[in-house]
């Protein structure tokens, strides 16, 4: 068995060890050898015809009532038949209920233990395409039948008759071969060890027509007799002339035998091996990433897990990572069975991408991120469209984002902002780039363009009956009073006083909008803890029916009333309308407006946080003072909003 196939095997091994945390037995025995030749080897048992049979019967059935299981066991048991220890095993097994449906973590670990106790069902280390094909037959049966415990055993049943490796040697190996069912691939195997024999024969005798004009000029220098094939030993001669000239004839001769040679091997390594090559390395990645589905399953069934929401994020997922901090520390033969298989075939996308999204939700952000453009490369070598790739843009663009790279996540968000087919998910989203340009980069010029977008797609939204919920109705008025703000420091930084205070005026708008709902739940709050009240009152005199629903009811509304003021109140807290009153206080001092400017610091008074507070009454004070003196005074503070003049 060649290097690859063991090296693969040892850290197929290996990870089933740390997986399972099993010691092997010191007593294991490699029963490779059977030098008594009691035990029939698979295609003697189950000819691959029979097997090709199967599997198209398995294909083109539409009998309901016939089993797939039980016609892929008529074909398998036979082989088995013939040990002894397997009938006990599956006997044991089938009394002590080892395996079932409620102990599906136990079987994984019993699963494992097996594996590495007994290399396969009959205690024999080797390699058959037949067996392998008929247990992951079973496999894909019993995971049809949502029998997940039964679809991991026969999955790992089979995996012990895989071999993993596709050189050339394994390519034409003989003990593969007569497995095979496919006339054609054993004929394009069969000639490629021909083509390969020949090219080595080629160049052995290439080697030897060199060597003999080498022998022959030696000789011919010497004056030494030689004994030619043609004459007999007695009659030796010396090298003429002639002699040497037939040897280099046969060297270029030898050298176009060789060319013909070279050019069909290589023909034969294109048609024949390489294709075999490619497909070989995408079976083996699929096995081993259907064995980790299967563990996969097994996992989540067996463990709770974290979820985690973010709801910060107006997106859901926003720009933010959030994963399951405790994935990493229980059972993680998923990830290890995906690395796996990337080694075996690196450009399998599917597995690409499945491990980029266990890494990420494992809290690993880096490598995560080096999966997921290792992905990108390969979706855009397939040509797959930009809606397919929106998904993947923004999870490189989140990842660069969590490790601080605001610049390389810009790029992938517009990318992901161009390429994401949903319109009103890209409209939401418009929001969270605007703000991302904004408050990470500096960008205003982007950060208004994506702000804009936002606020056109928020007018469609309130022209048209909206299936918003209350906090969400909430949030986008704040959304709108951070989008104005947002907008205007873009015509702040470029001296437009007009249009900045145009922007101002509307973040203030909506930030006063905020202010009247909450106006209005209080009043409604007040009004129904009267009525409240009255209800009390009577039923101190009366109790029936009528008058406790009728309380029933009323405290029913004041909850919900109290829990909307509450969330308009953590809404206002969030919002920065007092910061956006502060900058236009002071566009109104410029414009000599000082009425406007002290009715805004005012303002402030009713809604700002104590800092905001301090800096308000400083502010009217410092206005009070301008207005009986005459003298100019600089606003308070001197910070980007609020204290710079133009």
């Amino acid at each position: 068995m060649k290097q690859t196939r063991l090296g693969l095997g040892a850290v197929l091994l290996t990870l089933f060890w740390l997986v399972g945390n099993v010691q092997t037995q010191a007593d294991e025995q490699d029963q490779r050898l059977d030098p008594a030749g009691i035990y029939k080897l698979p295609h003697e048992v189950i000819p691959p015809a029979s097997l090709r049979t199967l599997k198209e019967n398995l294909l083109n059935s539409s009998d309901t009532a016939s089993d797939p299981i039980t016609s892929i066991r008529q074909v398998l048991d036979p082989y088995y038949a013939q040990f002894v220890d397997p009938k006990r095993t599956e006997e044991e097994r089938r009394l002590g209920r080892i395996f079932t449906e409620k102990t599906d973590r136990n079987s994984l670990r019993l699963l494992i233990l097996k594996m590495l106790g007994k290399i396969t069902g009959g205690q024999q280390l080797r390699d058959s395409p037949i067996l392998f094909e008929l247990h992951w037959l079973l496999s894909q049966e019993y995971s049809k039948k949502k029998q997940n415990f039964k679809a991991l055993e026969e999955a790992l049943a089979a995996l012990r008759y895989r071999d993993f490796s596709h050189t050339e040697e394994s390519f034409s190996k003989e003990e593969r071969l007569r497995e095979l069912y496919d006339t054609n691939e054993v004929e394009r195997a069969k000639q490629h060890a021909i083509s390969k024999k020949e090219l080595e024969k080629a160049n052995i005798g290439l080697e030897k027509a060199k060597d003999r004009v080498h022998l022959l000029e030696a000789a011919s220098a010497r004056e030494k007799d030689l004994i030619f094939e043609s004459n007999p030993p007695s009659n030796a001669r010396k090298v003429s002339a002639n002699d040497i000239t037939l040897a280099k004839q046969d060297v270029k001769n030898a050298d176009d035998t060789l060319k013909r040679a070279a050019s069909a091997y290589k023909d034969s390594f294109e048609n024949n091996y390489y294709p075999f090559f490619k497909r070989k390395s995408r079976e083996d990645a699929e096995t081993v990433f259907t064995l980790a589905k299967f563990v996969k399953d097994s996992e989540n069934e067996n463990k709770e897990r974290l979820k985690v929401v973010n709801k910060t994020s107006v997106s859901g997922a926003g720009i933010f990572v959030l994963f399951d901090y405790k994935r990493n520390t229980d059972f993680f033969a998923y990830a290890a069975l995906l690395e796996l298989a990337f080694r075996l075939d690196p450009e399998y996308s599917q597995v690409v991408l499945a491990l980029a999204e266990e890494l990420k939700a494992s809290g690993k952000k880096a490598k995560s991120l080096d999966f997921f453009l290792k992905y990108l490369a390969l979706a855009l070598r397939e040509n797959k469209t930009p809606a397919e790739m929106a998904y993947v843009y923004r999870a490189i663009a989140s990842l660069h984002t969590e490790l601080k790279q605001y610049v390389l996540a810009a790029e992938f968000y517009e990318k992901y902002y161009l390429s994401e087919p949903d319109p009103k998910k890209k409209g939401i989203y418009a929001f969270e780039l605007g703000n991302f340009f904004e408050s990470k980069l500096g960008n205003l010029e982007s950060g208004r363009k994506y702000y804009e977008d936002w606020l056109q797609i928020r007018e469609q939204e309130k022209a048209t009956a909206s299936d918003l919920s209350y906090p969400e109705s909430q949030e986008r008025i704040r959304m709108e009073v951070l989008a104005y703000l947002g907008i205007s420091k873009l015509y702040r930084y470029e001296k437009k006083p007009p249009k900045e205070k145009e922007e101002l005026i509307k973040s203030i708008q909506a930030y006063d909008r905020l202010r009247e709902n909450l106006k209005l739940e209080e009043e409604k709050y007040s009004q129904g803890k009267k009525e409240l009240l009255q209800i009390k009152k009577g039923l101190l005199e009366r109790t029936n029916d009528q008058d406790m629903a009728q309380y029933r009811l009323k405290s029913l509304e004041m909850e919900e009333s109290k829990e909307k003021m509450d969330i308009i109140r953590t809404k206002l807290d969030a919002s920065p309308g007092p910061r956006a009153m502060q900058r236009l206080s002071v566009l109104y001092e410029f414009e000599k407006n000082y009425g406007e400017s002290k009715r805004m610091n005012e303002e402030i008074l009713k809604v700002g946080n104590q800092t905001e507070i301090n800096l308000a009454l400083k502010n009217i004070e410092r206005i009070n003072k301008i207005l009986e003196d005459g003298m100019q005074r600089d606003p308070y503070p001197r910070d980007p909003l609020s204290g710079d003049t133009y």
